[in-house]
């Protein structure tokens, strides 16, 4: 990923015509409006998997007729969303894997954020979010807010920011310092601690201070909150409901797998089990931890 300064001028809307992601369209309207940016709507046919040649044939008339028809309906669905808000709108229809073409789809445009609706998890599989948010998560290049249909807010006027002593995190505040700019927002920068000692614990509060002055300094209203504990997912949901947040930004922690990327534990924790957005971002690699280099 390029060290560019980050800029919301594209805007994927995996759309399914589920709940969610009328509500995540919902905060693409609103986002558009705000950045002056254009909307990209996508609906992803599933292709399906046969053996047979005339199996095959028939399928492929089938997604044939799906995406026709798809095309139609997105097409018209644009066509609203700009006559009542005046956002740019385009419609476009894939066929194959849906994480694998929103992934696709994302390089192609050079989309600079994905907003997509997320079902969550149930029962015994409390921490694995839904399979294409988080393929798409872990893949995409550019941040993604994922929604679940309990956020009926839109907007962001209450942005959570978790801190914690991995290099990496404060990479996040780059994206916080463009959406709290644009939205008004107040920042609640959060220094997760899990650990006791005391210099150590100055040392990471003196950094947590550094994010709050620099979020300051481009006049973004922002207070610093500390919280101790073992697991770090649960600390970030319970302040993110005390604040009334509208919004929680995390890294997303890569772990490679024989089945290739997919997001650690806390990360999948909170986007699983949060009834806030949340937006991920990936970490770069970058020299030294200066928040003036871009953080």
């Amino acid at each position: 990923m390029s060290d560019k300064p980050f800029r919301i001028k594209k805007i994927l809307i995996p759309y399914d015509f589920s709940e969610t992601a009328d509500l995540s369209l919902e905060h693409a309207v609103n986002m558009a409006r705000l950045h002056k940016a254009e909307i990209v709507l996508l609906h992803v046919v599933e292709s399906a998997s046969f053996t047979s040649a005339i199996a095959t044939a028939f399928s492929k008339g089938y997604e044939k007729d799906v995406e026709g028809e798809t095309t139609k309906k997105l097409e018209e669905l644009a066509k609203k969303i700009h006559i009542d808000s005046s956002v740019s709108v385009s419609a476009r229809t894939e066929v194959g894997r849906i994480y694998k073409k929103i992934v696709a789809v994302t390089r192609d445009l050079d989309i600079d954020i994905i907003v997509m609706g997320t079902h969550g998890s149930s029962g015994y599989e409390k921490f694995s979010v839904g399979t294409n948010t988080s393929k798409v998560i872990s893949e995409s290049e550019c941040p993604v807010i994922s929604v679940q249909t309990h956020a009926k807010k839109v907007g962001f006027k209450r942005i959570v920011l978790p801190i914690d002593e991995s290099p990496e995190s404060r990479q996040k505040v780059n994206y916080v310092v463009e959406l709290a700019s644009v939205y008004g927002s107040h920042v609640h920068v959060l220094g997760l601690m899990n650990f006791k000692n005391e210099d150590r614990r100055r040392i990471f509060k003196i950094k947590c201070e550094q994010v709050e002055e620099w979020l300051k300094k481009h006049n973004i209203s922002a207070e610093v909150h500390y919280t101790t504990g073992e697991n770090l997912a649960k600390m970030t949901m319970e302040h993110s409901k005390e604040a009334d947040a509208d919004l929680v930004v995390i890294m997303t922690e890569q772990q490679f797998l024989l089945t290739g990327f997919l997001m650690g534990n806390w990360a999948t924790q909170v986007v699983n089990r949060s009834d806030i957005p949340i937006m991920t971002v990936h970490p770069q690699e970058k020299k030294g931890d200066n928040l003036a280099t871009g953080y």
